[in-house]
């Protein structure tokens, strides 16, 4: 069986990480794992565009909060419909675009739920505030899978609640 690993991250993580996300990409998909991940901006962003420039799609799947490819970021959408076209996985999600706020946001953490039930493993992508983010760690600690955190700068840090729970890196342990 397969075991999925997800890849997230704050929207505001810097292009500059993108070739990290890259290179952790192929050599997880090289030791068995599926990627996932959730279709955002950021992290997400840079998971989904290694998958489809690798020519490994086949080996993602996108946790969608959308119900359609209409819904995501519009920098993102044509990225998705490569994927999906190039053989990637979308679980799709119960938003649509154009929802009150409360149903949007709903449809996102709902996503983010269905996104670590998946996983085995976490990675994410911390950059300044990012409540989305820690909600997602929130929910993989909460269930006992391991967390990977990359402290990625603009005033990046995990809330004393995640710190004990995370096997944290900072960038320049990795550059």
């Amino acid at each position: 069986m397969v075991r999925s690993l997800g890849i997230v991250g704050s929207r505001s993580l810097p292009a500059s990480f993108a070739p990290l996300i890259s290179s952790l990409v192929s050599a997880l998909i090289a030791r068995g794992f599926r990627i996932a991940s959730g279709g955002a901006i950021g992290a997400d962003h840079y998971a989904l565009s290694a998958l489809v420039e690798q020519g490994l799609s086949a080996s993602g799947v996108v946790y969608s909060a959308w119900v359609s490819a209409s819904g995501f970021p519009s920098s993102v959408q044509p990225l998705v419909s490569r994927f999906i076209a190039s053989g990637g996985q979308v679980v799709w999600g119960t938003g649509s675009s154009g929802a009150p706020r409360q149903q949007v946001v709903s449809a996102l953490l709902g996503r983010n739920q269905r996104l670590v039930s998946a996983c085995s493993i976490l990675i994410a992508f911390v950059h300044g505030q990012s409540r989305g983010t820690l909600y997602t760690i929130r929910q993989a600690v909460r269930r006992g899978i391991p967390v990977y955190v990359f402290l990625c700068g603009g005033g990046a840090s995990l809330p004393p609640d995640l710190a004990g729970h995370c096997l944290v890196i900072n960038k320049k342990e990795v550059v």
